[in-house]
């Protein structure tokens, strides 16, 4: 028994889900009291703050995730950064399998002065440009000041976060998942706490406001102290200073992944918004909850791989193909038994599940919800080979996950009047099972240098893997 609870504690898996689940829940549980004790209009500002903090959000321009890659590769021992690719993957000149402590410390001050740059756009942008549509939004109200003030502060914190909230994926980076969710968990145990704490006290807004800025403050925190301990950087974490040569080895690949989250936004959310413009509320209402439920279990089931992306990372600056092949097919296999397991729940168990939750709101009918998910299955599947065909340093989605997207609205704009959801389904569906679905998994299995049969043949347990996973 003690053994087991070692290796549950240990786990990056179960860290990782615990992770999602609070995070998740960090809006769900809290809103029972959350609707008790705030006004409509304080609600509804909330929610702005939160949109407004999503726009200044997309300025990341898709950095985090690859400076997580770079922090790998570094990590592992590259001599040097380039934009695609390696120079000569796997030699001895180009990895020496221990950290390049010198030029880990050069990207850690690359990254932190441009965070710091940037996040002085993103204060400029909340707290003017937002603060102006706050202002305007709160002239009614008889408390306009308190909201102005609280936006303010939520500004500050939004910043504070986006300029040092880097610690978790440079964590991820060294592979060390299992510590960056443990810190993300004690950062949303603070938030729970203090807004729970204070919705019952009665401070409403600003009860969230300060859970939001508390979390960030303590993740901010304990992922700094906790990595400088891990990486054992001489000297400590580096001060901020630009060096053009790292800045341009990632800019290539960080704008295009910027632009394939655009595509990917078009593609899996969009939707979302045709369906309240045509079919109305009460159809989005059940639409959104089938689809929200969807979305959950795909982004649980790719924790399967998601926890092992650094470790691929490390593998592919030293050539070991061979090991990636058989440890991306294992974990693949786990991440395809849960979603089919997670979606068996949903359609035999959800429905009773909401009734007694005494919700108003139905799933999808079953034939709908079932292509739903289908298409969901489908979407988490080539995205998991999307991820590692990134560890090649190598993005070429860009024009698919774009035209795609503008595929993907069009087509519903154009189905939704005269077929209802079914029109947002096919036209989802459709598109992708046109190029994405398959493509990205065929160039996926291609970087792995093996027949498509081979890998599929261990996946389904038909050929023996000889890596642990």
């Amino acid at each position: 028994m003690k053994v087991f609870s070692r290796r549950i504690f240990e786990s990056a898996v179960v860290w990782t889900l615990l992770s999602t689940f609070l995070r998740v829940g960090a809006s769900v549980f809290v809103l029972p009291l959350v609707l008790r004790q705030l006004p409509a209009e304080h609600l509804g500002m909330w929610y702005v703050f939160g949109s407004l903090a999503g726009f200044a959000a997309l300025l990341d321009l898709g950095f985090e995730t690859t400076i997580s890659r770079m922090t790998s590769y570094v990590w592992a021992g590259a001599s040097r950064l380039t934009a695609f690719g390696f120079h000569d993957p796997g030699s001895e000149a180009e990895t020496s399998h221990e950290p390049n402590r010198a030029l880990f410390c050069d990207l850690l001050a690359t990254l932190r002065a441009y965070y710091l740059a940037l996040g002085s756009a993103v204060l400029l942008l909340m707290s003017l440009g937002g603060g102006a549509w706050i202002w305007s939004k709160t002239a009614h109200l008889p408390d306009a000041a308190t909201v102005r003030w609280a936006w303010l502060v939520y500004s500050l914190g939004t910043t504070l976060n986006f300029v040092g909230g880097r610690w978790p994926a440079l964590l991820g980076g060294i592979d060390q998942i299992r510590i960056a969710q443990q810190v993300s968990v004690v950062g949303l145990i603070f938030y729970y706490a203090i807004a729970v704490a204070g919705l019952t006290l009665g401070y409403g807004l600003w009860a969230l406001v300060a859970a939001m800025f508390t979390m960030g403050v303590v993740a901010r925190s304990l992922g700094r102290v906790v990595f400088s301990r891990l990486a054992e950087l001489p000297g400590g974490v580096p001060a901020p200073r630009f060096h053009p040569e790292i800045f341009a080895a990632i800019w290539p690949n960080a704008w295009r992944t910027g632009l394939v989250s655009l595509g990917a936004f078009l593609i899996v959310q969009a939707n979302t918004l045709v369906c309240s413009a045509v079919l109305g509320l009460t159809a989005t209402a059940s639409y959104g909850i089938s689809f929200q439920l969807a979305s959950m279990l795909a982004g649980v089931s790719a924790v399967w791989v998601q926890v092992k992306l650094p470790q691929i990372n490390q593998l592919r600056l030293r050539g070991e193909v061979e090991e990636i092949s058989h440890l991306f097919a294992r974990r693949i296999r786990w991440t395809i038994v849960f979603f089919l397991v997670g979606a068996l729940g949903i359609v035999f168990i959800g429905p009773a599940v909401l009734h007694l939750l005494g919700s108003r709101t139905p799933l999808l009918p079953l034939g709908p919800l079932a292509v739903l998910l289908v298409i969901q299955f489908l979407e988490v599947h080539h995205s998991q080979y999307a991820h590692l065909v990134l560890t090649e340093n190598r993005n070429p989605f860009l024009k698919p996950a774009l035209l795609s997207g503008l595929a993907v609205v069009a087509l519903s704009v154009w189905l939704t009047p005269h077929l209802g959801v079914w029109g947002l389904l096919i036209a989802a569906g459709g598109v992708q099972a046109c190029f994405n679905n398959w493509w990205t998994v065929l160039r996926g299995i291609r970087g792995l240098e093996i027949p498509p049969g081979r890998f599929f043949a261990e996946v389904f347990l038909l050929r023996r893997s000889r890596t642990p996973a």
